[in-house]
């Protein structure tokens, strides 16, 4: 006789030293939790934590509904300090899951076609209004009460902002990931990376950003004063003694622009990182490495070589389909010219939106801070960074409490999560395989698969990021401060790269990262430089020992210890 009792659910076997206690949210146990170490592998601070709870997991659930996806919310949580988030499915009758599908098909086709319009007209112009108000406020000389008010400001901006986050990349990386679906039908002797080709060398803010330090560097070494500077002073010097000639100091105006336009961004996704208007070293460092470099090895020069393929890819594919029907050829025309729009808004919103957010809210608290440190509350401004929003408005509200202790107990238990093993998975497991749509294959190219096992001694395998196949020495890096440890020709591997690496492109022969899939952020800037990317690795940035000689395999996703 055949069971008609429903199988229990199947929790994940516990992590030895990480206890998952679901106390404050019982119903937490029943989720199925997954751990991003792409953008947050760090303990997060209690501060991050909630900006991570009031902004991604509505601002998800936000385009979930906006696109009728078939996710009914986000959940985001601190557990041991590491971000986890869960994907709350809709439930219903397989009939109605195919009508939901649907709905959410027909929904981003309709969006998928005006990309670019609704970026240019919808979006950023309500972006840059909320980043106007940021920039006019007088955090130094507000009054108590307006620097709370502002507090309050902030939080409900930040809440729009990543709502508007997620109404575009949501139909940005289906674009992407249905133009490779179709590309792949077209065409079926094509490998994993041919599809990008197509989409490859498209101006954006991140390539922006790199081209305008590479000018800024061949500025630099037209005085003699400014390049000696930056071969022979440390990088958080350079600025002093750039003031103590008239060259240096016309140069330094020159970087303080730069930064102005472009130094809204930290080397990672965290409040806890000082963006490059607060500190430059990151970007004197890759300053003084551009300025090592030769002409031929120009930011444009690479974008350059990258456009001449993408025409060459083209038209390629325009040959091979002048035999097909004409709706097959228009289908083909208008996914093409959807994933280009698409590809650009991959980095521009990370510029406008995730950089500027995070270094508008860290600005915030450090104002929220100071005020702190002036009572007697805390030690230091970013002692607010160890809070939690309620702790710090009430504190800001009602002076005179003493908040040294509570800082110093939650950064001791960051400091011992630190060297805690996060497993990929909590809680508990789906009861069916995710369904095959359209929104499940596009999260799953994005955060990347669990690499395969590794068919010989001394081998990695991951995803295929960008086409190519070089040998070199790998540095392992794990912040743009070390920049400086890069030679042109080395391999960078890390756990994780953000958009302010982007100028290490330039330096390196190729990418490895732990993290990621194929359109991850690091494989996405890759194929822009035109430098093989091996990303999902899962390990390479503790198996690999720096020094090594390594050889990676973008279009077969392998890496190769010599």
């Amino acid at each position: 006789m055949t069971s008609t009792q429903t199988p229990a659910p199947t929790t994940t076997p516990a992590a030895p030293g990480f206890p998952a206690a679901w106390q404050q949210h019982p119903g937490d146990a029943a989720l199925f939790w997954q751990h991003d170490p792409m953008h947050f592998p760090d303990p997060l601070a209690p501060m991050e934590a909630a900006m991570l709870q009031r902004t991604l997991g509505p601002g998800f659930g936000y385009g979930a509904r906006t696109y009728h996806a078939p996710i009914e919310r986000v959940e985001v949580r601190a557990v041991n300090g590491y971000y986890y988030q869960a994907m709350v499915p809709v439930q219903g009758t397989p009939e109605e899951m195919a009508a939901q599908g649907q709905r959410a098909e027909q929904a981003i086709q309709a969006v998928a076609g005006r990309l670019g319009e609704l970026w240019e007209e919808e979006v950023l112009p309500e972006v840059r209004e909320h980043l106007a108000a940021w920039e006019r406020f007088d955090l130094d000389g507000a009054s108590r009460a307006e620097l709370v008010a502002h507090l309050d400001d902030t939080w409900a901006r930040l809440g729009r902002v990543w709502e508007l986050h997620f109404v575009t990349v949501l139909p940005v990386y289906l674009a992407l990931s249905e133009w490779d679906e179709l590309y792949r039908g077209l065409f079926a002797d094509s490998g994993p990376l041919d599809s990008y080709r197509l989409l490859e060398g498209l101006p954006n803010m991140t390539v922006e950003v790199g081209q305008e330090l590479w000018q800024l560097s061949r500025r630099a070494l037209a005085s003699d004063a400014v390049r000696r500077a930056l071969e022979d002073v440390p990088p958080a010097e350079v600025p002093a003694v750039l003031e103590s000639t008239a060259a240096g100091h016309a140069f330094l105006a020159e970087l303080r622009a730069y930064l102005d336009r472009y130094g809204r961004r930290a080397d990672k996704w965290t409040l806890t990182a000082p963006s490059w208007t607060e500190d430059p070293t990151p970007a004197i460092e890759s300053l003084r490495d551009f300025a090592r470099r030769s002409d031929a090895d120009a930011p444009a020069v690479m974008t350059q070589l990258a456009a001449v393929g993408r025409e060459r890819a083209i038209a390629e594919a325009r040959e091979r389909l002048a035999g097909y029907p004409a709706a097959v050829v228009g289908q083909f025309e208008a996914m093409l010219s959807a994933a280009q729009a698409a590809v650009v808004l991959t980095e521009d919103h990370n510029f406008w939106i995730d950089n500027m957010t995070i270094h508008h809210l860290r600005a915030v608290l450090l104002a929220c801070g100071a005020r702190l440190v002036a009572d007697g509350a805390v030690d230091d401004a970013e002692d607010v960074l160890m809070l939690v929003p309620d702790e710090l408005r009430a504190a800001l509200a009602e002076p005179g409490g003493d908040l040294r202790a509570v800082v110093a107990r939650r950064a001791a238990t960051i400091e011992r999560q630190a060297a805690l093993e996060p497993p990929a998975v909590l809680g508990t497991l789906p009861d069916a395989p995710p369904p095959d749509d359209a929104f499940g294959r596009f999260v799953a190219k994005f955060f990347g698969a669990p690499p395969a096992e590794a068919e010989a001694e001394g081998e990695l395998r991951g995803a295929p990021g960008s086409a190519g196949r070089v040998r070199g020495t790998a540095r392992i890096i794990s912040s743009i401060a070390e920049a400086g440890r890069l030679e042109p020709g080395d391999i960078l591997v890390a756990e994780t790269t953000a958009s302010p690496w982007t100028p290490l492109f330039a330096t390196v022969a190729a990418v490895v990262t732990d993290t990621g899939g194929v359109l991850s952020h690091c494989a996405v800037v890759a194929r822009e430089y035109g430098i093989p990317a091996v990303v999902g690795t899962g390990a390479a940035s503790r198996v690999i020992a720096d020094g090594q000689r390594i050889e990676v395999d973008g279009d077969a996703g392998l890496v190769r210890i010599l």
